[in-house]
């Protein structure tokens, strides 16, 4: 014999079903909030080449470092600053794509040997290095 169904069997099924969509749905939207604000702190980032050279100055045969942008995005670079580490060596004003920037008094402050160097771009957006590397100066 088959017994009479209740009115009120299927009433627990759908409002458990209905309040883990909710909860779900609330999780979700705070998750998400507190993504989305932690990535407007991000901003542009510049693609440049750069070739890091010892050269020597012709007029007086010192010894120098040459720096030269050799393409991508140059938009807003002012400047453009070597440093030893965490010690700033020398800035020099950035000119144009392919042409050597001469950092002259930069090897007598760094020696021989080789040396750690990072060269940060100073752009209108924001300062950004644009190389990190160990370069063998002699």
């Amino acid at each position: 014999m088959i017994l009479p169904a209740k009115k009120n069997d299927g009433v627990s099924p759908v409002i458990g079903t209905i309040l883990l969509v909710a909860i779900t749905v609330v999780l979700v939207a705070i998750i998400s909030a507190v993504v989305m604000s932690m990535a407007g702190g991000i901003g542009t980032s510049h693609v440049v080449g750069v070739k890091v050279v010892q050269g020597a100055d012709a007029a007086s045969y010192d010894k120098s470092l040459l720096v030269t942008i050799t393409g991508g995005d140059v938009t807003g670079l002012r400047s453009i600053t070597v440093y030893n580490g965490s010690v700033e060596v020398n800035e020099v004003p950035f000119t144009s794509v392919g042409v050597p920037m001469n950092f002259n008094s930069t090897i007598n402050k760094l020696g021989a040997g080789p040396v750690y160097l990072s060269i940060v771009g100073q752009f209108a957006d924001g300062d950004q290095t644009i190389y990190s590397g160990t370069i063998n100066l002699v």
